[in-house]
């Protein structure tokens, strides 16, 4: 009976016997049971391939496909996605064959470029960042100070080569500028200048999700946006909907950063959408700072120099965009407030502007005539000072603020990082240090005199640290004949271009702004408004402003020969001598 069971364990493959054990020879059920596992392990293998070649079938029309969009240059990555800021697939140079050319999707808001991908040995490289200053709107990049800077450094320093890459992003701000600042640095740069800071509020600063993704997500998403296949169909499915896809700035906005760089003043809602909010300028200041410590630490890790540049702004002539009361004002405290505001109006009343302030001084409005009459009855350093606070108090602030520019000074200070103040300097040009628009085309957009001093400020600050060798003297003729030849090459049309640039970003900048705030009062008002028009080629309307400014004041016709040296000096021999003839006549 215990012989039988023994057979019958052994059969059912319960245990082996222990002789077969021990003799290496396999008992029945064992051979059986191996040849299972085979088969079931046989099985699962062609399953596994089945699988994968089920996956590789409906993968390789993809391929196909993705292969054939690329060879047709289709569904290309907008560089305006909304992870153009933190993708780092979507580079602003692409390089073709010997040289890195500016990427053709993000030609529309960066200036065309481009560099030779080996670098020579004599040449010294410069990448010039910011928004649309650097870039040099309302004109182009031939007459932005990287331009300049490039024929300053060309001119005085002849045994080296010198090339200033222009990468001013329209509508660019900090954030978005230092994933770019970190990719130029495989180019081999020699120097980083960066000149940023106006752009920080125009998006809606609600991207933190993006910033806080996890490494798997990230790398997700930049492989998906970078496919073309990805981008067509989102595309296509987005023109479907007519309507913001999530992630897009619509009426309210969105959890992430808009899809596009998409200011919110090109939203239906426009200025409506700017209320007065101290914590969201407490996040947009600590970002800045971020940003830019970030840029600054990215150049000296990789020991390249980086320059800071300070912009400056329009004071005197730029009226705040946007104004809103403080919070907690009453409406009787309100209408108090309105009607002392309208008898200063009415009778140009300092007293009554004061009566104001006393009940709600964070009007932006209130501070800016306050300083136009203080300016008029000769009040320059208490005007200023009112300026100042009319654009701090911007609720929509389209121009840096003075907080961001105290952290450029001490960024600067911490970190040992030069500073080029353009703002102090264009305003040491300025009548009282108050610059408008004998030095701004519109609220923060220099001239091109301004410009070429802004670039003639970099090169001493070079020269001072020694990045650059001894220059030779440049004579005063020698860099008019230069300026003059470049503004040459421009053509006739490329200050009137400016001119109807500058004249769509008033109408899209001016939403709330009323129209008398913007017009002159006095004698100096209107001599600064004719040389604006004269920085746009426009004689015309340049000596209709002038004779409004002779009416109030004949002793101005001496600014207006003044000008006329500037103009020389600026490279425009022939605006100077029409401008000096007309003057002369009278």
């Amino acid at each position: 009976m215990n012989e039988l069971n023994s057979i019958s364990e052994t059969d059912a493959g319960v245990r082996p016997s222990p002789g077969a054990a021990s003799s290496g020879v396999a008992a029945p059920g064992n051979g059986r049971a191996a040849v299972a596992a085979s088969s079931r392990g046989l099985s699962k293998r062609r399953a596994i391939l089945f699988r994968l070649a089920a996956v590789l079938v409906g993968i390789i029309p993809l391929i196909l496909l993705e292969a054939g969009l690329r060879f047709f240059d289709v569904g290309r990555p907008h560089f305006s996605d909304s992870l153009a800021g933190f993708n780092r697939n979507l580079s602003l140079f692409e390089r073709q064959g010997p040289i890195y050319r500016t990427a053709r999707a993000r030609q529309p808001f960066f200036s065309p470029q481009q560099f030779p991908v080996q670098k020579p040995p004599a040449r010294f490289r410069i990448f010039c960042f910011g928004g649309s200053t650097v870039y040099g709107h309302p004109y182009q990049s031939e007459t932005a100070f990287p331009k300049w800077l490039e024929l300053e450094l060309a001119a005085s320093v002849p045994r080296r080569t010198f090339e200033a890459i222009n990468c001013g992003g329209i509508s660019y701000a900090s954030y978005r500028l230092a994933p770019i600042v970190k990719e130029v640095l495989q180019y081999q740069p020699d120097l980083i200048v960066v000149a940023t800071g106006e752009n920080e509020f125009l998006e809606d600063r609600t991207y933190l999700p993006i910033k806080s993704r996890s490494r798997l997500a990230a790398w997700l998403e930049d492989n998906a946006y970078s496919l073309r296949v990805f981008n067509l169909a989102r595309n296509f499915f987005r023109g479907l909907q007519h309507k913001p896809a999530h992630g897009d700035l619509g009426e309210k906005g969105s959890s992430t950063l808009s899809r596009e760089v998409q200011p919110r003043l090109d939203a239906r809602s426009g200025y409506a959408s700017y209320h007065r909010d101290d914590s969201w300028h407490d996040r947009v200041a600590a970002q800045f700072e971020e940003s830019m410590r970030g840029m600054v630490k990215l150049c000296q890790s990789a020991s390249v120099p980086i320059i800071l540049v300070k912009l400056g702004a329009n004071l005197r002539d730029c009226p705040p965009f946007k104004s809103e009361h403080r919070p907690g004002l009453s409406p009787e405290e309100e209408a108090e407030w309105q009607q002392a505001f309208d008898a200063g109006a009415a009778l140009t009343a300092l007293t009554s502007y004061r009566q104001a302030e006393s009940i709600d001084g964070e009007y932006a409005l209130l501070p800016y005539r306050m300083a136009r009459l203080l300016d008029r009855l000769g009040q320059k350093s208490e005007a200023l000072q009112y300026y100042v606070k009319a654009k701090d108090l911007d609720v929509c602030p389209l121009r840096m603020p003075s907080r961001h520019e105290q952290i450029l000074d001490r960024i600067s200070l911490e970190t040992k990082t030069p500073l080029v103040d353009a703002a102090s300097l264009l305003a040491s040009h300025s009548a009282d240090r108050i610059p408008g628009n004998d030095w701004y085309l519109d609220h923060v957009h220099p001239t091109i005199g301004g410009h070429q001093k802004i670039a003639q400020s970099i090169v001493s600050q070079l020269r001072e640290l020694n990045l650059v060798p001894a220059a030779i003297a440049w004579p005063e003729a020698k860099r008019r004949e230069t300026y003059a030849r470049q503004l040459e090459k421009l053509g006739p049309r490329y200050l009137a271009d400016g001119r109807r640039r500058v004249e769509w970003l008033e109408n899209w900048a001016r939403r709330e702004r009323w129209l008398d705030e913007t017009l002159p009062s006095d004698a100096a008002g209107f001599l600064r408004l004719g040389f604006r028009r004269l920085d746009f080629d426009d004689e015309d309307g340049a000596w209709k402003a002038f004779g409004e400014a002779l009416k109030r004041n004949a002793a101005a016709i001496q600014q207006i020969k003044e000008h006329a040296k500037e103009l020389l000096s600026e490279g425009r021999p022939e605006s100077a001598a029409s401008l000096l003839e007309k003057a002369g006549k009278l």
